[in-house]
């Protein structure tokens, strides 16, 4: 029996992909790349695919269907299915899709219409905003930065950066370089194209997309695994390479997004691991370390519930009833301070209809719960509390 349970957990944590890598015929090589990568990838926010996502992958890396006719079947999936789904596996299954199409392309153009492009292939229909900068500002509270923001591009400025960005890089001249300073070089470019977070939603996905596209067009080979199997900490080292806290003591820190670009682009073996980038990790003994930010978590969890403790308290003075109470925390499990969401979000969490949906959402925002989100899109709102 053990020997059964063993097996199925090895299934559990076994690369779908792995075989096909190994095989080493390069269609199947190429396509098993681009399928782990845009998989892997969602672990940026957290997402899982489902099995029927993996099992048209398969699909399509055996050469039985075309990766249009793997969209179509995703698309269909969720239309005709009535199945229930996790929440956001629809998200991660399309977006997923649409990832291992973009990386199975040749074309690449290096501009910021590129950029917005690629976002809005990978998001249109999932999100309103899909290829539309924000006009809105946004702060995102980091586990890596023990609940604190990055400081992201201001809704006013976000086309001039981006651009001020692309035309820095088009003139950097990477002839006579040592790897040691385009690995640098690189890692300030992607750094600081991220930090725009010049999207709503999405920023992390669109800027690995691109910047692997734009990797290959400098003529780097990045076919293995470092970003489907790193994808978090990709995110992470972006997070930590655009803080600063001079009060604390914590300084914009590129070397983890360096040591994850030797691993991607120089075949090297760094240890890549999250806890390390935590501000509040401390380097004594690897085991006092790791229990120092084991406590971390813990607080970090804390306050996570404690403010749904708050929030708890609020509804119960204003005598809520208990039917509203459940679907506002709910939804408060589901976005958080930072998601912004709308009437349709709120139908796809609760699965109720439009109606009651637009008088929860009105319920809230009478409590002073949530603000209004102008430039997001009609009807858009984010938790305050």
């Amino acid at each position: 029996m053990d020997k059964k349970n063993n097996k199925k957990i090895d299934d559990l944590h076994k690369d779908p992909f792995e075989e096909y890598l190994k095989i080493g015929e390069p269609e199947k090589v190429d396509k098993a790349y681009a399928w782990q990568t845009a998989v892997g990838l969602q672990d940026v926010d957290k997402l899982s695919t489902s099995d029927y996502l993996m099992n048209t992958a398969r699909e399509n890396i055996e050469g039985e269907i075309s990766i249009d006719e793997a969209k179509r079947r995703i698309d269909s999936y969720y239309k005709e299915s009535a199945e229930h789904k996790p929440e956001r596996t629809e998200e991660a299954d399309k977006v997923s899709v649409r990832i291992a199409e973009i990386l199975s392309e040749k074309s690449f153009v290096f501009s910021p219409t590129q950029y917005i492009s690629i976002h809005r292939r990978l998001f249109l229909g999932i999100y309103s905003h899909a290829g539309k900068i924000r006009d809105y500002d946004i702060s995102k509270r980091e586990w890596v930065l023990d609940g604190a923001s990055v400081m992201y591009g201001g809704a006013n400025e976000l086309r001039e950066t981006l651009e001020y960005d692309f035309n820095t890089e088009r003139e950097f001249d990477y002839s006579g370089r040592t790897m040691s300073e385009i690995i640098s070089h690189l890692t300030r470019f992607v750094s600081n194209l991220w930090q725009i977070h010049i999207f709503g939603e999405g920023n992390t996905r669109t800027t690995a997309v691109f910047f692997i596209k734009y990797l290959r067009s400098l003529g780097f080979n990045v076919t293995n695994d470092v970003f489907a199997k790193n994808a978090w900490y990709f995110r992470n080292s972006l997070v930590r390479a655009n803080y600063t806290n001079i009060q604390k003591g914590i300084h914009e820190d590129r070397s983890f997004l360096e040591v994850f670009l030797k691993n991607l682009l120089m075949g090297e073996n760094n240890e890549l691991k999250n806890r390390y980038m935590h501000i509040a990790w401390k380097e004594t003994t690897h085991s006092d370390g790791k229990q120092h930010i084991e406590q971390h978590i813990e607080r970090h969890i804390e306050h996570h519930i404690q403010e749904k403790n708050d929030l708890l308290s609020i509804l119960n003075e204003q005598a809520v009833s208990p039917k509203a109470k459940a679907n506002i925390l709910k939804l408060y499990e589901s976005f958080g301070l930072e998601k912004i969401f709308g009437r349709t979000d709120v139908v796809e969490v609760l699965s109720i209809t439009e109606k009651p949906a637009t008088t929860l959402l009105g319920k809230m925002y009478s409590l002073k719960l949530t603000e209004k989100i102008i430039g997001a899109g009609k009807g858009k709102y984010r938790f305050i509390v």
